[in-house]
C-alpha cells in the first residue's frame, strides 16, 4: 500500500512537472542591425532575434544598447 501512494505521488509530480512553462532568457547587447524585411534584430556580437510581428521599429537603432527577454519554448 505504501509504494502505490508513493508511486501515486510521483507521478502526479511529474505530470505537473511537464505542464511548467520554460524559462525565459536575457541578452544584453549593442545593435548593429536591424532588418524590418525579415523582423530580424542582430547585435555586434552577431547574435539574432527575431522581433514580434507588433514591434515598434521606430523605439530602437544601430548602436544603441538594449536589453532582450526572449522565450526558449519554439526552440
Amino acid at each position: 500500500m505504501t509504494r502505490q501512494i508513493i508511486a501515486f505521488f510521483a507521478s502526479s509530480f511529474l505530470c505537473v512537472a511537464l505542464t511548467i512553462p520554460a524559462r525565459s532568457e536575457e541578452k544584453s547587447g549593442v545593435i548593429a542591425a536591424i532588418d524590418r524585411d525579415s523582423a530580424l534584430l542582430t547585435f555586434a556580437d552577431g547574435t539574432s532575434y527575431v522581433l514580434p510581428g507588433e514591434f515598434d521599429y521606430d523605439a530602437v537603432a544601430p548602436g544603441m544598447e538594449v536589453h532582450v527577454i526572449f522565450d526558449l519554448s519554439g526552440v
